[in-house]
């Protein structure tokens, strides 16, 4: 009140409508704080620039406000979500390891062997880069795979969210055009958003390709691609020999930098392999990111990205901004994992479960399910990808099994713009065996359920007449 000049009894008034205009909430003991789905419905002009397209000097008010209506629905969407998440579910929805499939003691044992050598060695913050033995064990585990790695193009980071945060704020600072495939996990998306990327999307499956699509979209300057080429998340799928060759060339030839989420390269339990973008592309064309939190625990928050010397250098810059070091215990325990054999043994255990549990899924919807609904069949990682006739909502389908004891993620959540409404994503990462069936059978009648109304046009909402 002082400082505005007035009295205090017109402070409490404007906090009251601040209040009441849903800008405000109060909580009792805690204080008064701004609400945080709120945010400016406009911009002085010539002000700084929250939102727009890359390269743009002055504020964009048209991108501005198409980036609040794509973050307002999709909170919408992930509140949905919460509600879904109740005990007793049968869960096709979760995207991360079931932590009952670490064998018992086994993280004990490495944290010990992390803490055997010199317990002070974590004490300290650690190096920014990353501890140096586990930047060699990555490397290594590379070299073993024909991708000549050395430990300076290692850089640690805090699970591979972090790395896909650190290329954002990198693409924003040089005004990099940013694509990034979809349906794709949005974790990406939001990084780039949030950092004040204007991102474009390729659709994964469309008929020419992600590289058909790449031809003629970039006239200058430099375009940064994202995507997952191995057990995509959600669709589940790998880009085959000759995708990956047309886009290592796009990148080549057309200043090009691709980011390659690697994060389930480690769980492929059926055929081989289809080169790396980064030996095909070379490292000063790629950005490769991965981490251990799909193929042994996301609570270790142990990634890593991997490129040229000099980009990884300026990457660690960047990561001085958001974080001192990586947790130096957790570095040690990954390392430990790594190097005494301990991470590959529990893959070779967990491949054999996620195999069985998606050949009983499989099995599932091929005996349940009716006709006019199919499904992709992954060789490894986590997920599959159900697509339901044209018209019809997985939006919807999701409200009506929320008291079945069902859930599963509906394809909008993994849109930016909220598409592939007729589509969602199953997973069977936290579900065992026996009970696939219960839970495939009973999603099954709920879309036959849902099949029984004509199709129609579902609406940005999702919802249609539901």
């Amino acid at each position: 009140a002082k400082q505005a000049g007035v009295t205090q009894a017109t402070i409490r008034r404007a906090l009251e409508d601040l209040k009441n205009q849903g800008m405000t909430q109060c909580h009792v003991g805690r204080g008064t704080f701004v609400a945080e789905d709120r945010e400016p419905d406009s911009v002085e002009p010539g002000g700084p620039m929250t939102g727009g397209r890359s390269g743009q000097g002055e504020a964009d008010l048209p991108a501005m406000a198409a980036r609040r209506f794509r973050q307002r629905v999709s909170k919408g969407l992930c509140d949905l979500m919460a509600a879904a998440d109740r005990p007793g579910t049968i869960d096709f929805a979760k995207g991360y390891p079931d932590p009952g499939l670490m064998a018992p003691g086994v993280f004990r044992e490495m944290a010990a062997a992390a803490l055997e050598a010199d317990e002070h060695a974590y004490l300290p913050y650690g190096d920014l880069q990353g501890m140096p033995e586990l930047r060699t064990l990555v490397a290594d585990r590379y070299n073993r795979q024909g991708i000549g790695v050395s430990p300076d193009q290692v850089l640690i980071t805090i699970g591979s969210q972090q790395g896909a945060s650190i290329a954002a704020l990198d693409a924003a600072q040089k005004r990099r055009q940013v694509l990034i495939e979809t349906p794709c996990f949005q974790g990406t998306v939001d990084a780039f958003v949030g950092h004040g990327n204007w991102v474009e999307t390729l659709i994964r499956f469309n008929g020419t390709g992600l590289a058909g699509q790449l031809n003629g979209r970039q006239a200058g300057g430099s375009t940064l691609l994202g995507l997952c080429p191995d057990f995509q998340n959600p669709v589940g799928d790998c880009l085959n020999p000759e995708e990956r060759r047309q886009i290592a060339a796009w990148a080549k030839a057309r200043n090009g930098i691709i980011l390659s989420d690697e994060i389930f390269q480690d769980l492929r339990f059926e055929g081989e392999g289809h080169g790396a973008l980064i030996s095909l592309a070379g490292d000063d064309r790629t950005i490769l990111t991965s981490s251990l939190s799909k193929s042994l625990t996301p609570g270790l928050r142990v990634g890593w990205m991997i490129s040229s010397p000099r980009r990884i250098a300026e990457f660690v810059r960047i990561k001085r901004l958001m974080a001192q070091t990586g947790p130096p215990l957790m570095q040690g325990i990954a390392a430990a994992f790594l190097k005494t054999g301990a991470y590959d043994a529990h893959l070779e255990r967990i491949k054999g479960i996620y195999k069985e549990r998606r050949d009983a899924m499989v099995s599932c919807l091929e005996q349940f399910m009716p006709d006019g609904v199919a499904w992709t069949i992954p060789r490894g990682g986590f997920y599959l990808w159900v697509s339901l006739p044209r018209g019809y909502s997985s939006v919807a389908l999701l409200i009506s099994l929320l008291d079945k004891g069902v859930s599963m993620v509906p394809g909008p959540v993994f849109d930016m713009d909220q598409r592939f409404v007729n589509a969602f994503r199953m997973g069977w990462a936290w579900t065992d065996v026996p009970e696939i069936p219960k839970g495939v059978e009973i999603l099954a009648e709920a879309v036959k359920e849902l099949m029984r109304k004509p199709a129609g046009d579902a609406g940005l909402s999702g919802l249609g007449h539901f």
